[in-house]
């Protein structure tokens, strides 16, 4: 089905990793779109530099940095997909990528450490309470 090639899930479950300690309430969509569509044109982008069987790197500097101006048309298409994808297909999209949450061993930063333990890290305490 769409979306649930294991390298795109595997992209894909990097976010989901990554944003797991974010509360629901602050989430601002149930699914995350935009990340599976980034996930999805960042894989397109790796399979067109190995598309010789050889990595090759483009000639300009400009092309080579992932960016809206080079991928942002590609972007904006699989956004049309994504957004078309039923609440069915998403269970899917997400199940699959549950599979890939954790395999590369990633460490937590303080910021997940914190999270997780309901703390919050120096940055939230960088305020005086009586300053004038």
């Amino acid at each position: 089905g769409a979306f649930l090639h294991e390298v795109i899930l595997d992209t894909f479950a990097f976010h989901l990793e990554t944003t797991m300690t974010v509360p629901d309430v602050l989430k601002v969509r149930k699914n995350p779109g935009a990340a599976l569509a980034l996930a999805t044109v960042a894989i397109e982008r790796a399979f067109r530099r190995w598309e010789t069987g050889e990595y090759v790197l483009p000639a300009k500097k400009q092309d080579r940095v992932f960016s809206q101006v080079g991928w942002g048309f590609a972007f904006n298409e699989v956004m049309i997909s994504v957004d078309h994808l039923t609440p069915r297909q998403w269970s899917k999209i997400l199940d699959g990528a549950q599979d890939f949450v954790g395999i590369h061993k990633a460490i937590p930063s303080v910021d997940v450490h914190c999270a997780r333990l309901g703390l919050v890290s120096g940055r939230a305490n960088c305020f005086e309470l009586d300053s004038e």
